[in-house]
């Protein structure tokens, strides 16, 4: 496994907050997230790094580096997770073609690294999560690491505030203090749906777009060779001209024709206001739906695969990012 040295892809995220209690309240209550990643970041602090999120046979997953930014008001995490199951690395001299493996042991993981950066938003109960791909690191393991942590500040009579609340009936015990109960915590993150086709060509520009067909049929006189997917590529004469409402009314109008009925998704490929490449698919049947947000930063410097540490040049390209989602 190995990235772009120049480049990375980020996914954006949202994540989720809930509370739950064994006790018989209906509705718990729930700490503001603020506090509670607050609580998690002097845990780390105390504990040191590298901490372990998980380990199997063939993975093992560390937080390799976490600090909060003040100025931002967001945590950036270094996630690292070697692979045991991945193929030893083949390296090739280009200007004399010899070929050489890097040597990889039966009990080595070839280890890539992911940089999070998790910002708390307005309501308490919600933070925008931006994650570098690529790494085999992916949002159940921030979802893991959080929920681990969450657990293991219960256990901790320091942030007892956090995780035991009055009984909303009112009864109190026989030294007349307020009966409390415990409550605990679920992280999870889904993909950020947080932009449309409309608006992204209103701040972007529009590239190309392909219509797929998603149609079974035979290739090959033996039937071996079958056909899956058919597209149709469409480019623009003058592409800055092109409008969300342009792309849709077109695409609706062709598909009433005969040759447009069999397609059922739109790739759309688009700059970004950032001037970045990208791309989104949509369901023909939705046009106006929103998609997942993902960018793509590009560097001035070499940037290898594995840190050990937060790198700046990353962080620099991803912190800015934060822009895009509403907080």
């Amino acid at each position: 496994m190995s990235l772009p040295q120049r480049e990375r892809t980020i996914h954006f995220y949202e994540l989720h907050l809930a509370s739950r209690t064994t006790a018989a309240v209906t509705n718990p209550s729930c700490a503001p997230l603020g506090p509670l990643l607050s609580c998690f970041n002097s845990m780390i602090l105390g504990k040191g790094l590298p901490h372990n999120i998980r380990k199997s046979t063939n993975l093992h997953t560390v937080l390799a580096d976490w600090r909060y930014d003040t100025a931002n008001n967001c945590y950036i995490l270094l996630i690292n997770k070697a692979n045991a199951a991945l193929s030893d690395v083949a390296l090739r001299d280009l200007p004399t073609t010899r070929l050489r493996k890097a040597g990889k042991t039966r009990t080595e993981g070839i280890e890539v690294s992911a940089h999070i950066v998790l910002r708390p938003n307005n309501g308490n109960r919600t933070a925008s999560v931006l994650l570098t791909m690529g790494a085999g690191v992916s949002a159940a393991d921030i979802e893991f690491l959080l929920n681990a942590l969450s657990r293991d500040a219960a256990k901790d009579p320091k942030h007892k505030k956090l995780f035991y609340y009055d009984d909303p009936s009112g009864a109190v015990g026989p030294d007349g203090s307020p009966n409390q109960y415990k409550v605990s915590y679920i992280f999870a993150a889904h993909a950020h749906k947080g932009q449309t086709l409309t608006a992204a060509l209103q701040t972007g520009e529009f590239e190309s777009m392909d219509l797929i067909a998603h149609d079974q049929g035979q290739f090959d006189a033996g039937g071996n060779l079958q056909i899956v997917e058919r597209s149709l590529s469409v480019k623009a004469a003058i592409p800055e001209t092109v409008t969300g409402a342009a792309v849709i009314n077109a695409v609706r109008s062709f598909r009433k024709q005969p040759d447009g009925q069999m397609y059922d998704k739109l790739r759309v490929r688009y700059k970004t206001i950032a001037g970045k490449s990208t791309s989104a698919t949509l369901d023909l049947d939705h046009l106006d739906a929103a998609f997942t947000l993902k960018e793509r930063i590009e560097f001035d410097t070499d940037v290898e695969a594995q840190q050990d540490s937060l790198s700046p040049t990353i962080v620099d390209g991803m912190v800015p990012l934060l822009q895009s989602v509403p907080t």
